[in-house]
Formats: C-alpha cells, sequence, structure tokens
C-alpha cells in the first residue's frame, strides 16, 4: 500500500464543472488506497458536500482535501460561506434537503462545523475506511 499522502484541490464555486471536477480529483487520489465500492461511496458524500457548498453557503470557492493514512481516506469540505440549512427534514420536503443523512449513509464516519455570520467558513469532514 502506497505511504500516507495530502492533496489539496480548490475548485471555483460557480465554474458548471466543478462537481465532476471534484468526483474526479477525490476518485483518482483514493484509488491507490480504496476498492471501487468504497470509492462509490466517499465520491457520492463528496459531492454532496461540495452542492451543499455551492448551493447554501454563498461561497466563492471550495476546497476539497483528501488526506490518507493507512486503510482510511479522510476528506475535508471547506468554504467561505454561512452554513444555513436546518434539520430535520420537514414531511412535506419531497426528496430534499437529505444530502446530510446521504453522506452520514455513504461514509464510516462524518462531522460538520458550521459557519456563521461572525464567523464564516464551513466544513464537512468525511471519512471512509477499508474494514
Amino acid at each position: 500500500m502506497p505511504e500516507a499522502a495530502t492533496a489539496t484541490q480548490v475548485y471555483d464555486a460557480e465554474s458548471t464543472s466543478v462537481l465532476a471536477d471534484v468526483r474526479k480529483f477525490v476518485a483518482s487520489e483514493s484509488k491507490p488506497y480504496l476498492a471501487p465500492p468504497w470509492i462509490h461511496d466517499l465520491v457520492l458524500a463528496v459531492t454532496e458536500a461540495c452542492a451543499n457548498a455551492i448551493r447554501h453557503s454563498g461561497t466563492d470557492e471550495i476546497r476539497v482535501t483528501v488526506h490518507v493514512d493507512g486503510s482510511c481516506v479522510e476528506i475535508t469540505v471547506e468554504d467561505d460561506g454561512v452554513y444555513r440549512m436546518t434539520l430535520p427534514v420537514v414531511d412535506g420536503d419531497a426528496g430534499s434537503h437529505r444530502g446530510m443523512y446521504l453522506m452520514a449513509a455513504m461514509v464510516d464516519d462524518f462531522s460538520l462545523h458550521r459557519g456563521t455570520t461572525s464567523n464564516a467558513g464551513t466544513t464537512v469532514r468525511l471519512l471512509k475506511c477499508v474494514s
């Protein structure tokens, strides 16, 4: 197995290819460490984290960091915006606002640090390990 590594990319939140670019980056950086089923789960969760940042935070850019240590891949998605979502989901929302649940289901560990108007910057941390 390759040694531990960290890679970071910064993306323009307004780019039409941002989510595709993030998926390629995460898959490429994770491939030496995780099998395809685990990569798929991780890419899905990261895509949702980035989509939330673009849609809900008002950020101009997104920073995605892939850190690998042993059999685990940790992804952080950071923005300079303000967290504007509320949970739990209201019954009448018909399929929207389920991203947090999706992320938590796709990875082994999930955390969220919410940016506020007085302390902007939201960070989502996703961890996927080979068991």
